[in-house]
């Protein structure tokens, strides 16, 4: 079943941020994921802190899991440290 991968995040420095979306963008294309949204959200209701948002479908939790916990994230993952405050979540999608 697709999980959706949702992130929030307050970017703290745009170049090192931007090297790490670079990077990661391949990887997450080749492992299955793929970028469904992205940018500034709106809040409907409540607040937010986050400045920026994106989620991304996987085919199933566990190709999200291998990604995330790859070797390969693992080297460009480090690219994000101090360039982003950011919290991500997975959430299984429901059948149609």
């Amino acid at each position: 079943m697709t999980v959706y991968f949702v992130v929030s995040l307050k970017i703290t420095d745009a170049d090192r941020f931007m090297a790490y979306f670079q990077a990661v963008m391949p990887l997450i294309n080749q492992r299955g994921g793929r970028l469904l949204a992205q940018g500034t959200p709106e809040v409907i209701e409540g607040s937010a802190t986050a400045l920026q948002s994106a989620i991304f479908a996987w085919p199933s939790r566990q190709t999200f899991l291998d990604y995330w916990h790859s070797n390969e994230y693992a080297a460009i993952k480090k690219l994000r440290e101090g360039a982003v405050e950011f919290q991500g979540v997975i959430v299984e999608g429901v059948a149609q």
